[in-house]
């Protein structure tokens, strides 16, 4: 039976002189799952990945996988393996000889070693260019021998920093789907560093986000992108706006908010208690907002609780849905993702004025209040 890839940090810190680039932070990866570490450059996300190889020593606490500490044992004795992300291959080896490195290391027989060299790049479709140099291969083939290499010691953990940074829009889509079915088919543990929202809820069973070295969030995709916890969290999943307002009534569990401006928002309380003069975060996802034009100049409208009146900042089309970016007097703005045949059935352009609107089932509370970071996507 493989070993167990679990994961766990525990109160895990790193300090760089006075610089704390990870924060005590604790966190639990199950075996065989896929869990990506995201956030913007700077917060500590590598700098974990690099911990968990063995390629940085904590400055406190621990790292286990499989149940042992791995602190102080080398990267070789640690069962993970690392795929970076300018792929490193060797210009002068052929693609076989490249991805049966490792075991050349291990002191394994060269007919054995290209045996199960030839056996894992049949895995990932690559098997008829053996011969190849690696100059000879597209960056999506580079990259799957990259990925050949790193899995040809049987790890119980793959550790990969921004594996598709270097590659076109179009690999990258090729290639999420492929460390996917690769990371399904072979039921070890990966872990995924990227600063890409989109490419961290496309492949992961587990999103970590972070800030400034401590963790904002961890859960699934889905629970990740549809109930932040900040607004930290919600503002760089880049998929929600974010309200502010202080609490004006209470009634049947729904929450009464005004806003710096005079806006009045409504916001489901799911159990949490509150009191009038409360300052709450909350938000609603981009793609329940409905948006119409209007005749009248932004602020001259009087609008009824869950809306917003603006005048439109910037249009893109995204292919199913229009993005409209909103500017609204005395806040940040404000963003509706419009269904295409909506949008086209009555469009708007830059500089109309426009009111957003959403229902109060489509807002979600934040149970914290972090405030930094900013929209993305």
């Amino acid at each position: 039976m493989a070993q167990s890839g679990e994961i766990e940090l525990c109160h895990l810190t790193k300090r760089f002189d006075r610089t704390v680039a990870v924060d005590a932070i604790d966190l639990a990866i199950p075996h065989g799952s896929y869990c990506c570490l995201l956030g913007p450059s700077g917060c500590g996300k590598t700098t974990i990945l690099r911990m968990i190889a063995g390629h940085e020593t904590p400055t406190e606490g621990d790292v286990r996988i499989g149940g042992e500490s791995v602190v102080g044992l080398p990267p070789v004795r640690r069962g993970t393996a690392m795929m970076f992300q300018n792929y490193a291959l060797f210009p002068h080896l052929t693609v076989l000889d490249n991805v049966a490195f490792n075991l050349k290391m291990r002191g394994v027989g060269k007919a054995e070693r290209h045996q199960r060299a030839r056996e894992m790049l049949a895995q990932v479709r690559l098997d008829q260019f053996a011969d190849r140099m690696p100059s000879q291969l597209s960056g999506g083939q580079q990259q799957r021998v990259a990925l050949s290499r790193a899995l040809i010691t049987n790890p119980r953990v793959l550790l990969l920093d921004e594996p598709l940074s270097a590659l076109d829009e179009f690999l990258r889509l090729q290639m999420r789907g492929e460390l996917r079915r690769m990371q399904k088919e072979l039921g070890i543990t990966f872990v995924h560093v990227t600063h890409t929202q989109l490419e961290a809820i496309a492949v992961a069973d587990m999103v970590v986000v972070m800030d400034q070295g401590r963790i904002e969030q961890a859960g699934s995709a889905r629970e990740i992108y549809t109930l932040p916890v900040s607004a930290y969290v919600a503002r760089f999943m880049g998929g929600q706006n974010v309200l502010t307002g202080k609490v004006a009534s209470v009634t049947d569990g729904i929450a009464t908010l005004v806003s710096d401006t005079g806006e009045r928002f409504s916001s489901p309380l799911n159990g949490q208690v509150v009191a009038e003069g409360d300052v709450l975060h909350c938000c609603v996802r981009r793609d329940r907002v409905a948006l119409e034009r209007v005749r009248r100049p932004p602020g001259a409208l009087p609008e009824p609780t869950n809306a917003v009146v603006g005048a439109v900042h910037a249009i893109e089309y995204q292919g199913t849905y229009v993005k409209v970016t909103i500017d609204v007097p005395g806040r940040e703005q404000f963003v509706a993702n419009v269904v295409d045949s909506k949008f086209f059935a009555n469009p708007v352009d830059i500089g109309d004025p426009v009111v957003a609107r959403w229902v109060p089932e489509d807002v979600h509370l934040l149970t914290t209040s972090g405030q930094a970071g900013e929209t993305h996507g």
